[in-house]
C-alpha cells in the first residue's frame, strides 16, 4: 500500500501520521475490507471487458461457431457501442467475477495479514491460487457448454476439467515461480538491472507458458465439441487452431497481469488515502502520545 503524503508544516494530520504505520493503519478493519472488495471491483471492470471478448471468442472458434478474428471484432464494438447490454450478458458476469473474487481475495488476505503481524506472501499465493483456478475452471465450463458445438448443453466431461485444470497450474507457476527465475537468471548473466530484469520476467513468463498451455485448452474444449473424436482428430484441431488461438491468449496476458493488477492497487491506495483523513483512527493514536501507531494501539 502506498504511504500517506507527508503532512505539511501545521498539519492537524502530522502527528498520527509520524509513525511508520501507512495510511491504511488509520482505518478501522471493516473500512479497510471494504477498501479492498470495492477496489477489487473497480479493477476487474477494467480488464473484464477484453477477456470476455477474447475467451468467448476462443471457445467459438474452436466449436465453429465463429471464426476468432470475427468474434474479436464484433464482441468489441458490442461492448464499445452498447456497453449496457454487453455488461449484462452472462459471460461478461462469468469474467468480471473471476476476476473480483481473485483481487478480493488477494486484497483481504493481505488485510488479514496485516492485521495479525503475518508474512502475506504463502497465505496469498495459496489462497487466491485455489480461489482462482476454481472460479476459471468454473467459468470455462460455462464458456464451453454455452458456446460449444452441442444445441443443448452436455456435463462437461472430467478430462476437459482436467486439462483445465493442468491449463492453469502452468499459468501459476509461469506467474508465480518461473518470473524469480527468469529474473536472476537475466541479471547473472546479461547483468540486466533488476527492475528490469523483475519486470521482464513477470510479463514474459505468462505469455511464453501459452505456447505449452494453449494445446491443453484446445484439447480440454474438443473433448466436448467432439466427444467421439480419435486422437489424429484431436490432433488435427488443436493444430488447426493452435497459433491463433496461443496469440490471441497472449494478448489478454496485457489486461490480466498488467492493467488488472496494476489498477487493484492503484484503486486501493487512492481510497486509503482518501477515506484515511475522514473517517481513520488518528485521534486515538493522538490520545496514546506523539510517537504511537494505530495498528499497534488495535494489536
Amino acid at each position: 500500500m502506498a504511504s500517506t503524503p507527508a503532512p505539511g508544516p501545521g498539519d492537524a494530520r502530522s502527528k498520527p501520521m509520524a509513525c511508520s504505520a501507512d495510511a491504511s493503519n488509520q482505518l478501522s478493519l471493516a473500512s479497510r475490507v471494504a477498501v479492498d472488495l470495492i477496489s477489487a471491483g473497480a479493477a476487474s471492470l477494467c480488464v473484464a471487458p477484453f477477456i470476455t471478448v477474447v475467451d468467448r471468442s476462443i471457445v467459438e472458434n474452436a466449436s465453429g461457431r465463429r471464426e476468432l478474428w470475427t468474434g474479436v471484432r464484433q464482441g468489441a464494438a458490442q461492448f464499445a457501442f452498447t456497453p449496457h447490454k454487453a455488461f449484462m450478458l452472462p459471460e461478461f458476469r462469468w469474467v468480471w467475477g473471476l476476476y473480483w473474487n481473485t483481487y478480493a481475495t488477494a486484497n483481504t488476505v493481505d488485510t488479514a495479514c496485516q492485521q495479525l503481524g503475518v508474512d502475506p506472501r504463502l497465505p496469498k499465493f495459496a489462497i487466491v491460487t485455489i480461489v482462482n483456478m476454481t472460479h476459471c475452471i468454473a467459468k470455462d465450463r460455462f464458456l464451453t457448454r454455452t458456446f460449444g458445438s452441442s444445441a443443448v448443453p452436455r456435463p462437461l466431461p472430467l478430462m476437459s476439467y482436467l486439462l483445465f485444470a493442468m491449463r492453469d497450474s502452468l499459468t501459476i507457476a509461469a506467474s508465480f515461480n518461473a518470473p524469480k527465475i527468469v529474473s536472476q537468471w537475466l541479471q547473472d548473466k546479461h547483468a540486466v538491472a533488476k527492475s528490469t530484469a523483475d519486470t521482464t520476467s513477470q510479463l514474459a513468463c505468462p505469455c511464453a507458458v501459452q505456447f505449452v498451455s494453449t494445446p491443453l485448452h484446445l484439447l480440454g474444449l474438443d473433448i466436448y465439441n467432439n466427444p467421439v473424436s480419435s486422437p489424429a482428430g484431436r490432433a488435427l484441431v488443436v493444430r488447426r487452431f493452435y497459433l491463433e488461438s496461443a496469440l490471441a491468449r497472449i494478448g489478454r496476458i496485457g489486461p490480466a497481469f498488467g492493467i488488472g493488477g496494476v489498477g487493484n492497487t492503484f484503486f486501493r491506495d487512492k481510497l486509503t488515502s482518501y477515506l484515511a483523513p475522514l473517517i481513520g483512527d488518528g485521534a486515538h493514536a493522538e490520545r496514546e502520545g506523539p510517537g504511537a501507531c494505530p495498528w499497534r494501539a488495535r494489536a
